[in-house]
């Protein structure tokens, strides 16, 4: 499961809040004292009302002997009979669960299957998509999404991930309709009644959450891997965007296939699109989901791809789908294999320079949800709502982890422990204890001090590293501290690092951190000409490394590592000088690399200088979309007319949308006079899933016009395209803070029914820290389904609280101190009295 919101919207100034809150409890795997083996679903939707109707058949087996009863996971479901055979069972339901009486004790291996007929108007499992006023051209669709805990929305199931089954799948839907689920399709027959019923069985055992329909009228296309069906399922009149976008499917699979020892282990791969979904794609076992706005069209393709996101949910067929978390504490070995994974392919397809910077963005995200959410560990099992886990640190930081346990095990032992993982346990569930077992059987290492500090306990080293040149005893002295706050929580971390020394030659090092603060000696023949800590980034970590000019100057022309020479371009935008800048331009020109000539870019930027701008204007013209992308971003930097005149000049059209997104936002950034009416006449543009119009409110929001206010208004209603209205609705809350009819806007946008626009609504909410809104969030919060937005409120929540009790601190102390300042006025008053007496 993958999701371009899963950080930190709107979070701004929280600094390492409790993960938890006070509500949440403990979870752990349920019993199974009797195991689920077999799961046959019979449904037909009911698409207009949005209501279903089914059959489910659970086959068991009794563990043990004695039960004489099965709990289900069932909420919001209608019940209309529970049967053993043809025998009427009793059953109670209390809110999330079916309990159904067996009538008598089952023995230990005994066989039996249970069927319940029911039918449901879910709101959350199952969702509908159906064309309205505001949005006539939305498809009719119904599509279902289990992960985490929400199949138990949509048929009565033991909804947990440690129980697997096999599973049949019989939807009827209208004959115009396509119907797909997991496995193979057995049969597929056509009504009298004008519907058509497609029968879908899969043989290969799977969790709950992993089953799978999606029905709706789409295009086939077909495509294969070594023998292996590959079928996309698209919006008619897409098919051409679908070619683009899914080109490189067949490599990703036999990249997976060949790097893990496994091929591809189930009869057919299908990837559906779909209008609306919740996430950007979902890893149902052999039928992924996908939004449709992963579909590209040719204009987008020029500097953006849908391979990340459609490489994540393939690696999940494996890491997720065959080897699955015992329980939703142990999530990251679904998604933090397969966000590295997504790495991986990366590096495979596009090469190591861009695998190393994917990995630098992945630890950037990671990092600003640890500075302005939340930080916790990997492993924990205390939580309210399962979705709360699916966070950057379940993602970014399990793949970085995963990527510094290659560099500790090396290339060869890495692969060797991978591919005995995956073999000795697919098909099964497995919890973090499980992996590390089988890296020491695989290499003889034991890394439980590798596993409890990184997976156990939270945080990251924060190296503070300085070099000295002894010149009489010829010694390069490096000292490393490590400045993170210690604790039960964050510790000293042990671990191996490189420190890369160049004198006639460049040399890499690899030394082991074990303290607080180690001093590393190197007899060299001559003084360094440059010092590079950790220069492959390997490590998790924020480094601060003060270092001579010249020696940076050097590391930026001369390094190979792409990272490294980001880092120095970094130190280098905080001296400034002229010098700098001219040598800042001139790696700029001569970088290959267009994600370094954007950070270059950035760093002209921040030095604000006018002969940086004037350079910036000159690198303007860079061919490479994503580095002109940064030149862009980089004039928002500077207030001034010039800038503003180049970007509008951009902004009229560039061959990336992308880049035309950036230059709006940045011409906001400029405060220009002419920026309002330029964003304005931005709206009228179509683009690739709104980027520009996107681009065009944060434009506005920088640009701090009140009169973008009405216009985010307007943007920001039903029936505007959603991402769009996203964006339009997430500015409010800066533009429009303190205004009465802007609060009560967004109020009214927490009863939406697009989530996301919930979530923005939220983000601008909070910044109102207007106490009113409390008693709005408490009702989302109890009427509320989606997880995601749930949390979002209640850390909304907490933020408008403590501002407020900050406020009446503020208070309490400006009342005592006009207090003491009375108090005083009449002691001096009786001093005064008293020496008039006196005299």
């Amino acid at each position: 499961m993958k999701d371009s919101v899963v950080g930190n919207c709107g979070m701004a100034d929280a600094v390492h809040s409790t993960f938890a809150f006070p509500s949440a409890t403990e979870h752990y795997a349920r019993d199974t004292l009797v195991q689920a083996e077999h799961v046959k679903l019979e449904v037909k939707p009911d698409f207009k009302n949005k209501k279903l109707y089914g059959k489910v058949s659970t086959q068991f087996r009794a563990k043990v002997s004695g039960v004489s009863a099965v709990d289900f996971d069932a909420v919001e479901l209608h019940i209309k009979s529970v049967k053993f055979g043809r025998t009427n069972l009793r059953f109670s339901q209390t809110y999330g669960k079916l309990s159904v009486s067996l009538g008598r004790e089952m023995k230990e291996g005994e066989k039996f299957t249970i069927n319940i007929e029911y039918s449901c108007t879910p709101r959350r499992g199952i969702f509908f998509n159906y064309p309205d006023k505001e949005y006539p051209n939305r498809p009719i669709q119904a599509w279902t999404q289990g992960e985490s805990d929400e199949s138990r929305f949509w048929f009565p199931s033991i909804d947990d991930p440690n129980v697997k089954v096999t599973s049949e799948v019989i939807a009827t839907v209208p004959k115009k309709f396509v119907a797909v689920s997991n496995g193979k399709l057995v049969s597929q027959k056509i009504n009298k009644n004008g519907t058509k019923t497609s029968h879908w069985s899969h043989e290969i055992p799977h969790s709950v959450y992993l089953i799978s329909l999606v029905a709706g009228e789409f295009s086939e296309l077909k495509d294969s891997y070594d023998g292996i069906p590959i079928i996309y399922y698209v919006p008619k009149g897409r098919e051409e965007d679908a070619k683009r976008t899914f080109v490189n499917t067949p490599d990703m699979m036999k990249f997976f296939s060949k790097s893990l020892g496994l091929k591809y282990p189930y009869p057919k791969y299908s990837q559906v699109t779909v209008a609306d979904f919740i996430f950007g794609g979902m890893e149902n076992t052999n039928a992924t989901t996908l939004t449709d706005s992963c579909l590209l069209d040719k204009r987008a393709m020029i500097d953006y791809n849908s391979d990340e996101l459609l490489a994540h949910e393939l690696a999940h067929q494996w890491f997720g789908d065959l080897i699955t978390c015992r329980d939703w504490a142990n999530a990251w070995l679904n998604e933090g294999f397969a966000t590295y994974f997504e790495a991986l392919y990366h590096e495979h397809h596009l090469g190591s320079d861009e695998f190393a910077y994917k990995m630098l963005l992945e630890a950037e995200e990671y990092f600003g949800e640890d500075r302005e959410r939340y930080r916790r560990p990997i492993v924990t099992n205390v939580y309210e709502d399962s979705v709360e886990l699916f966070d950057r640190h379940l993602y970014n930081k399990a793949a970085l982890i995963l990527h510094m346990l290659r560099f500790v095990l090396g290339d060869n032992q890495f692969w060797r422990a991978i591919r005995h993982y995956v073999q000795k346990h697919k098909m099964q569930n497995v919890t973090t204890e499980d992996f590390r077992r089988a890296i020491e059987e695989a290499t003889g290492r034991n890394l439980e001090p590798f596993f409890d500090q990184w997976f156990k306990k939270s945080g990251y080293p924060e190296f503070k590293v300085s070099y000295e040149w002894n010149e009489s005893s010829k010694t390069a002295k490096v000292t490393v501290n490590q400045n993170q706050s210690t604790n039960g929580e964050t510790p000293v971390f042990m671990l191996p690092i490189e420190i890369a020394i160049t004198a006639r030659k460049r040399r890499v090092h690899r030394i082991d951190l074990k303290e607080k603060q180690q001093t590393f000696l190197f007899p060299m023949n001559e003084a360094p000409s440059a010092v590079e800590f950790d220069p492959s980034n390997w490590i998790l970590k924020t480094l601060e490394f003060a270092r001579p000019k010249e020696m940076l100057l050097k590391i930026l022309k001369e390094s190979p590592a792409p990272i490294e020479r980001i880092r120095v371009v970094q130190e280098l935008a905080k001296l400034g000088t002229q010098d700098v800048v001219d040598e800042l331009k001139s790696a700029f020109l001569m970088e290959k690399f267009w994600a370094v000539q954007s950070r270059i870019a950035q760093a002209l930027g921040q030095i604000r200088s006018k002969v940086a701008l004037k350079a910036l204007l000159q690198c303007l013209s860079v061919k490479h979309p994503k580095a002109r992308r940064g030149v862009v971003k980089a004039l928002g930097e500077f207030r001034d007319d010039e800038a503003a005149y180049a970007l509008i000049k951009v902004l009229k059209h560039d061959e990336s949308y992308f880049v035309e997104m950036e230059t709006a936002t940045s011409l906001g950034k400029t405060r220009s006079q002419k920026a309002f009416d330029a964003l304005k006449k931005v709206l009228e543009k179509e683009s690739f899933n709104e980027t520009i119009r996107v681009g065009a409110f944060q434009g506005f929001d920088a640009l701090r016009d009140e009169r973008a206010i009405p216009i985010a208004m307007e943007w920001g209603k039903y029936g505007k395209p959603q991402k769009a209205r996203e964006a339009a609705v997430g500015i409010l809350g800066r533009l429009a803070r303190g205004k009465p009819n802007v609060l009560d806007f967004l109020h009214n946008l927490l009863y939406d029914y697009w989530w996301r626009v919930k979530i923005y609504a939220i983000a601008s909410i909070e910044e109102f820290r207007d106490t009113r809104s409390l008693s709005e969030l408490q009702k989302l919060v109890d009427r509320e389904l989606e997880g995601r937005v749930k949390r979002r409120a209640k850390e909304a929540m907490k933020k408008i609280r403590e501002d407020r009790d900050r406020t009446q601190e503020f208070k309490a102390l400006r009342d005592d101190l006009d207090k003491l300042k009375e108090d005083n006025r009449k002691l001096r008053d009786r001093l005064d009295l008293l020496e008039i007496k006196l005299k």
